[in-house]
């Protein structure tokens, strides 16, 4: 087990002395998976639901967030938002992460006209708008809840091969790597018996500030209303209440606070991580 592999270990385990941003980060990110698990339990209405008679609700205690232009409860929909919001970043960074560690591996791996076509094919796709990427696929294929997942991992892997790469290219290069090609071991099981799980812990901030940009890619869909209306959507809820500020305040201020908070809670979580696995850093 590497120095990234145990450190991550001591963190699972609780065993680990953390810095304020990851201890803050795992708070804050805990708390919004929490919401968005419980959602079901912790609403009182169903997220798109029109309350006949109710638009336009100031905050209440039976509306804490108050209802929008249509009666729809603003709570409800938060909270389904944020579910929404968690499901899209970890779903298309999932998939990101799937492509990316396929490329990142092979070109890091074998080298030679494998790794100058796949890296060229990477580089193609790094230097394209992740979002206007997205906002294409999306306005070709449909703007369905699964499109916008698609969409958003279709864009988010090249950073994650470049990195894979990285780390491939390192650690073949090592000893144990050397030692089991020359006993014969199959490249297969060397790529992901012996390398991979020494290159990934390295992934894991940056898959998790990925997922920070998927959230905000789908939000920024959502603001341009390019967003499935079937499901609930920070985004959506934002584009929304853009006409009706001077009316209705709480439409925009309630959505918003706590896309913020998600962004700024994995943001937190990933530069956190960064520093207690980087030794420079963690001493500084």
């Amino acid at each position: 087990m590497n120095r990234r592999q145990n450190s991550l270990t001591k963190i699972f385990l609780g065993t680990s002395k953390l810095n304020n941003r990851l201890r803050a980060g795992i708070i804050v990110v805990s708390i919004v998976t929490a919401m968005a698990v419980l959602a079901p339990l912790i609403t009182w209405y169903p997220p798109l639901k029109t309350l006949t008679g109710r638009p336009f609700t100031t905050p209440d205690q039976n509306h804490p967030f108050g209802t929008d232009d249509l009666g729809r409860d603003i709570y409800s929909n938060v909270i389904y938002g944020i579910r929404t919001s968690m499901m899209v970043g970890f779903s298309a960074v999932a998939i990101a992460l799937t492509i990316g560690t396929l490329v990142g591996m092979l070109a890091g791996y074998y080298g030679g006209r494998i790794e100058d076509f796949l890296m060229r094919v990477t580089d193609v796709t790094l230097i394209l708008p992740q979002f206007l990427l997205a906002l294409v696929i999306v306005a070709i294929f449909g703007q369905t809840f699964t499109n916008i997942i698609i969409a958003i991992g279709i864009v988010s892997w090249p950073g994650i091969a470049r990195m894979m790469r990285a780390e491939f290219l390192s650690i073949k290069e090592r000893s144990f790597v050397e030692v089991a090609k020359a006993i014969g071991m199959p490249d297969t099981k060397i790529i992901l018996g012996e390398i991979l799980p020494n290159a990934f812990p390295a992934v894991i901030p940056y898959v998790i500030l990925q997922v920070n940009s998927a959230i905000l890619i789908e939000a920024g869909l959502g603001f341009l209303g390019v967003a499935d209306p079937n499901v609930p959507s920070l985004g959506l809820m934002l584009n929304t209440a853009q006409q009706y500020l001077m009316v209705a305040w709480w439409m925009a201020v309630f959505p918003g606070i706590l896309l913020s908070i998600i962004v700024v809670g994995l943001n937190l979580l990933g530069d956190g991580l960064i520093e207690h696995l980087n030794p420079r850093l963690r001493k500084r």
